[in-house]
């Protein structure tokens, strides 16, 4: 006769539980009961009293035709992260100037683990958007100059992970090949900055330069979004980008003092 452990049936219902909620991304923000199960893997009988406790707690809500989305009850208690609250809140101002000054899309970004994850925009009228870049969606780091900006300052064990993970082509000018991926990630700590044009989305230019704490440790990319049809230099694209980034990086900073903050001066980032 076996024994119920009593830990591992505990284990099981938050694995069911943390499965149900994976079912949702941008491209599938409403799903009903039956669509859940299949893409959990769970049985239907099952997915249902789950989810009718998570619909009860608030981390679902039910919307027309018994679909189901993520309920405001989870994203409260998602948005109480400590890791990046200061961040979003200093980030901000200087978000809201960038996008004033460029007319412009402006995001703040942060590596979890192999992904990159929008933690925060700006977008007033300006233009380009894309249901992907809203806050909380992750982006993989190889295809972006916001990620580029995060893999150039993660480890090497980060870096090859990524770069060994089998590089999918998002459009046709994602760059996918290891060798070249490895030579712009090396270029942004060169620069200072790393752009991408249509390789997370078509038409879509990027900019995006690195965040600093007190220590000098890069914790953020920041950045705007443009047409990639927008005339202009390079040094007029992204010299409100890296002014953003240094105003940001004085406020952390001096939010966070470091003895050791003064000795480690970045590089100056060089526009070519």
């Amino acid at each position: 006769m076996s024994t119920s452990h009593p830990h591992n049936t505990d284990r099981s219902v938050v694995e069911r539980t943390l499965s149900i909620l994976e079912c949702f991304n941008t491209r599938n923000t409403a799903l009903t009961v039956s669509e859940i199960s299949r893409r959990s893997g769970l049985p239907v009988a099952t997915t249902y009293r789950i989810v009718a406790k998570l619909l009860s707690w608030g981390a679902l809500e039910r919307g027309t035709g018994n679909r189901y989305s993520i309920g405001l009850r989870l994203w409260e208690v998602a948005s109480l992260t400590p890791r990046h609250s200061a961040l979003r809140s200093a980030a901000i101002p200087h978000m809201v100037q960038l996008q004033r000054e460029t007319n412009s899309p402006v995001f703040l970004s942060v590596r979890d683990r192999l992904e990159g994850v929008w933690l925060e925009g700006v977008w007033g009228n300006g233009g380009p958007w894309h249901g992907s870049l809203g806050t909380g969606n992750r982006f993989p780091l190889y295809a972006s100059a916001f990620g580029r900006v995060l893999l150039a300052h993660a480890d090497p064990a980060v870096q090859d992970e990524v770069y060994s993970g089998g590089l999918r082509a998002l459009t046709e000018h994602t760059a996918t090949d290891p060798l070249i991926l490895r030579s712009l990630v090396n270029e942004v700590k060169t620069r200072g900055y790393a752009v991408a044009d249509s390789e997370l989305f078509d038409g879509v230019w990027a900019a995006a330069a690195p965040v600093r704490d007190g220590s000098g440790a890069v914790v953020a990319s920041v950045g705007l979004c443009r047409d990639s049809a927008d005339d202009g230099a390079l040094y007029q694209r992204v010299r409100p980008v890296l002014a953003a980034a240094r105003r940001l990086s004085q406020e952390l900073a001096q939010l966070q003092p470091n003895e050791d903050a003064t000795r480690r001066r970045p590089t100056q980032p060089r526009v070519a």
